[in-house]
C-alpha cells in the first residue's frame, strides 16, 4: 500500500474530506476506534491502524468528514521520498527543494522537536534529531 503524504491533499489513495467508510475500504477495519472531544466544538473520532502506523482523525460534528492524519510509518513518503528516521536538516532540505519554507521549530513539553510548515498544515516531530511521526492536515 502507498502512502505518499500528499500535502493538503491527503495520503496515498484517501483524500481529505473522505468519509470514515471511504477509510475503513482503503484501509481495512483499524485496530481500535477512539472518540475525543464530545464536549467541544470538534468532537473526534480517530481510525488507528497500528499494523502502518497509521491515525485517522475525523471530524465528527455535521459530516464526518478526514482532516487530519498522523504517520509513523517507516515506507511513508513525501515528494517521492522515504522520510521516517531522516534527520531535521535532510527534512528542511526536502521541503525547501520543494519550494516550501517558513518553518518554525519548537521543542515540545514532552521532549520531542516539532518543525511545522502552517501554509502546508504539516508537523514533522523527532527525537534525537531523528523524525519519528509526521502529522498532516488539509
Amino acid at each position: 500500500m502507498e502512502l505518499e503524504i500528499k500535502l493538503k491533499e491527503g495520503i496515498g489513495e484517501l483524500a481529505f474530506n473522505s468519509s470514515i467508510d471511504q477509510a475503513i475500504k482503503l484501509f481495512g477495519k483499524p485496530n481500535d476506534v477512539e472518540n475525543i472531544g464530545e464536549d467541544i466544538d470538534y468532537p473526534t473520532t480517530i481510525l488507528h491502524y497500528d499494523n502502518l502506523g497509521l491515525s485517522l482523525f475525523f471530524e465528527t460534528n455535521e459530516t464526518c468528514k478526514l482532516t487530519c492524519i498522523d504517520i509513523d510509518n517507516l515506507d511513508a513518503t513525501i515528494f517521492g521520498q522515504k522520510i521516517l528516521d531522516c534527520t531535521s536538516r535532510k527534512i528542511e532540505e526536502l521541503m525547501i527543494k520543494n519550494n516550501i519554507f517558513n518553518e518554525t521549530k519548537e521543542k515540545e513539553d514532552w521532549g520531542e522537536m516539532r518543525i511545522s510548515f502552517e501554509d502546508y498544515s504539516i508537523d514533522f516531530y523527532f527525537i534525537d534529531d531523528k523524525l519519528v511521526s509526521v502529522t498532516f492536515g488539509k
